[in-house]
């Protein structure tokens, strides 16, 4: 009885153990073939004319990440766009016309929300190739009748993406909060990340940082990576580089 009862103890002790292991979740970074459009999967479409490719690059309990390339010399028209989506234009230029709006550009380098209840056209123009973009959505809907608070495509200020605004201060900025997609400046020098709550993108823009979980090795990143910090993530974040680090911070609202 006590020679089971031993190897009960043991057997728990090693459950215990594994599960310390697997306790603190791994940093994931999207990896730069996909991100130049590798791998591209075509979507089928009802007008013959339009050539959509789409690959899921990242698909996570809280948030999933697309690359998508569209064709040019199309109009995408919508009444009520229904989910809310983070964008990275990474080639090609847009003229969004919002319904009741005056018209604006959007082009390769640009970051912006497409709001949920947009209503408008989107003109891809023609420029010999495709366009190409990130695009981060939450995983679960919530109730089509909660529009975002801004209804038009939001660009992100340039000054803020330069580090010049004076909004840009150490530590988190929110500069926008939807119902369904936070999106923030971030500007940590250190930060003790300890079990974060929700599953977020970074988008290294200025600096070099090295994460470090606990009881795993360092990893360092440089300005353009794309990274996920996993719900549950415990570690720490230090700015390793000469340049102060920005980035941009993208989880889900609710």
């Amino acid at each position: 009885m006590k020679y089971i009862s031993l190897l009960l103890l043991i057997g728990l002790f090693f459950n215990w153990e594994l599960k310390a292991q697997e306790k603190n979740p791994t940093i994931v970074k999207i990896d730069r073939a996909l991100l130049a459009g590798e791998a591209l999967d075509t979507i089928p479409q009802k007008q013959p004319d339009r050539v959509v490719y789409q690959s899921r690059v990242y698909d996570g309990n809280e948030i999933v990440i697309y690359m998508v390339a569209i064709g040019t010399g199309i109009t995408n028209t919508f009444k009520g766009f229904p989910l809310e989506e983070f964008i990275f234009w990474m080639n090609g230029k847009a003229l969004v016309e919002p319904v009741g709006e005056k018209p604006f550009e959007v082009q390769s380098g640009d970051y912006f929300i497409q709001a949920k209840g947009f209503t408008g056209n989107w003109n891809f123009i023609d420029n010999g190739g495709i366009h190409l973009e990130l695009a981060l959505v939450a995983k679960n809907r919530i109730p089509e009748s909660d529009n975002s608070p801004i209804t038009k495509a939001m660009i992100i200020d340039k000054d803020l993406i330069s580090g010049i605004s004076t909004e840009n201060k150490e530590g988190r900025n929110t500069i926008y909060e939807g119902v369904e997609l936070i999106v923030n400046i971030v500007g940590f020098k250190n930060w003790k990340i300890r079990s974060i709550k929700k599953e977020r993108m970074i988008h290294l823009l200025n600096g070099v940082v090295t994460i470090t979980g606990e009881d795993q090795k360092p990893a360092k990143y440089y300005p353009g990576d794309f990274l996920i910090i996993p719900e549950g993530f415990s570690g720490t974040w230090q700015n390793v580089g000469q340049q102060a680090v920005r980035a941009i911070e993208v989880y889900r609202a609710y």
